[in-house]
């Protein structure tokens, strides 16, 4: 009888251990991420706010329209509503409070719109671009 609550207890023992490990390797690494609908983390550090954001897939009609003002020292997560055939690169066109109009490339390359990119704003260029997508 002792043998089989030592069993038990090593099961559940073990996959408490595969759970933390799972759990660690998904907080410590980005390889989960990319499996992950595509999404844009703009971080807004001019001294201008962010009236209107655009993305859309370079030579294709799919466009997302970005409304809500990002203002000056915000961030914000932007899942864009694309549909993709095949391959391509996701574009992304910001508009200040001056009406300057900035373009930039938010995915390179993706051929299934999964992934995510990260894009700081500065009050004349983009500071930083990491892209993360497939």
């Amino acid at each position: 009888m002792k043998l089989k609550y030592g069993y038990m207890l090593l099961g559940a023992m073990s996959l408490l251990l595969i759970l933390f490990v799972m759990n660690w390797v998904r907080m410590n690494t980005d390889n989960f991420n990319y499996f992950q609908s595509f999404s844009v983390t703009l971080i807004n550090q001019s001294d201008y706010d962010i009236v209107s954001v655009e993305m859309g897939l370079v030579g294709s009609n799919s466009t997302h329209l970005y409304t809500k003002v990002l203002k000056a020292g915000d961030k914000s997560k932007i899942k864009p509503q694309l549909s993709l055939v095949g391959e391509g690169s996701v574009y992304l066109k910001y508009t200040d409070t001056r009406g300057i109009t900035k373009e930039t490339s938010a995915c390179g390359y993706t051929e299934s719109l999964s992934g995510r990119s990260t894009i700081t704003i500065g009050n004349d260029r983009i500071i930083e671009n990491i892209q993360k997508c497939l």
